[in-house]
């Protein structure tokens, strides 16, 4: 017996927010790309490439959109969301991972005769399996070696243990030798802004300097990948980089607004979750329907309603929503719609199928997620 599928919960192009059935995940359109040419322009007056992370997104039209609107290409964290962007025309991908599977580094190969797809590296081992899938399938995998700058998550030192790994790249059939990466993710949340900027450029001059070592071994670098959402305002501005990868200002929510200051700089949110109000047990609280399967949540960082004064999340069950209606809220009514404001954008899309695309109100495009799922 086939299988059929329908949703009769679809969004229809044209109709207005409060016709929208939920919950539901929005786009404001007109915001997304004026975060998107905000971030494009403030990397690029420092002479740097914008190189957007589509790990929050998932989506090839919004990839393609930031391409528009000023990027060379875009970040990947998986392969199998490098495939999405690619089958879908992007050009220009780095994953910004180490692969460190054959299968994984065989479907990178495969790739390179429609795209220039990345792969990154911190030890011999991925250099060797990236080499063997190259030779396999008669092309040169581009490798980019990551190097540990403060955050202490992957990456090899900086300094001679990097420059040693691009040798052993030079050197070797089946793959090519592309630059260096790192990621400053420890200073993101610092503040003032004199303090993370300082921050910035001590990790970044780390891996400036290896490019440096480097190309005095005869080596050309010719990219220095690096930089978030949350650092671009330093990082970008200091000689040596590339390119940056920061992309999740284009969504923006609570996370870089509140902890990073990108609301300071005047991005806005462009992502939002709609609810709908779908009980009254007392007079100081309501429910919705939206709960951990459409929302996320940090200790202490619910998601926030738009425009609903002292109304807070306190509580996400797994269809449900917990609001507290203190004295100067609202008299909130059951079918009421309630627009919230993501905790994070990158544990919030995944938990949906597609953005509605909305521009003055009214949906314009229905966006799937099409690298959701693609985790390997």
């Amino acid at each position: 017996m086939e299988i059929m599928l329908s949703n009769p919960a679809a969004p229809q192009l044209g109709a207005m927010r409060e016709q929208l059935d939920t919950p539901a995940l929005l786009l404001d359109l007109d915001r997304f790309e004026r975060n998107s040419a905000r971030l494009a322009s403030g990397i690029q007056r420092g002479g740097v490439a914008w190189r957007p992370h589509t790990k929050a997104h998932k989506s090839p039209f919004l990839a393609a959109r930031q391409i528009e609107l000023g990027a060379i290409g875009v970040t990947c964290a998986k392969v199998g969301e490098a495939e999405v962007m690619v089958e879908n025309g992007i050009r220009s991908v780095l994953v910004a991972n180490e692969v460190a599977s054959g299968p994984k580094l065989d479907r990178i190969a495969r790739l390179q005769d429609r795209a220039e797809v990345f792969a990154c590296a911190d030890d011999p081992y991925h250099v060797e399996l990236a080499a063997a899938a190259g030779l396999a399938a008669g092309v040169e995998i581009p490798l980019l070696v990551e190097i540990d700058v403060g955050m202490h998550r992957a990456g090899v030192a900086p300094g001679a243990p990097a420059r040693d790994l691009a040798r052993l790249i030079d050197r070797s059939r089946g793959v090519r030798f592309a630059g260096l990466m790192a990621y400053e993710g420890h200073v993101l949340t610092l503040w003032p802004a004199t303090v993370k900027e300082a921050a910035a450029r001590e990790a970044i001059g780390l891996l400036v300097d290896t490019r440096r070592l480097v190309e005095r071994d005869g080596i050309p670098v010719d990219i220095v990948s690096g930089g978030g959402s949350g650092s671009y305002t330093a990082t970008a501005q200091i000689a040596g980089m590339t390119e940056i990868q920061a992309g999740g200002a284009c969504l923006m929510d609570l996370f870089y607004a509140d902890e990073c200051h990108l609301a300071e700089e005047g991005y806005e949110f462009a992502l939002t979750v709609l609810a709908m109000v779908t009980s009254r047990p007392t007079s100081d609280r309501a429910i919705i329907d939206a709960g951990f399967k459409a929302l996320s949540a940090r200790d202490d960082v619910p998601p926030r309603p738009v425009g609903l004064p002292d109304v807070t999340v306190t509580t996400l069950s797994a269809e449900h929503g917990y609001l507290e209606l203190g004295p100067g809220a609202p008299d909130l009514q059951i079918g009421q719609r309630v627009e919230l404001i993501p905790d994070y954008s990158d544990t919030t899309t995944f938990r949906h199928d597609q953005f509605v695309g909305l521009r003055d109100g009214r949906v314009e495009r229905v966006i799937p997620l099409l690298a959701r799922g693609r985790l390997s």
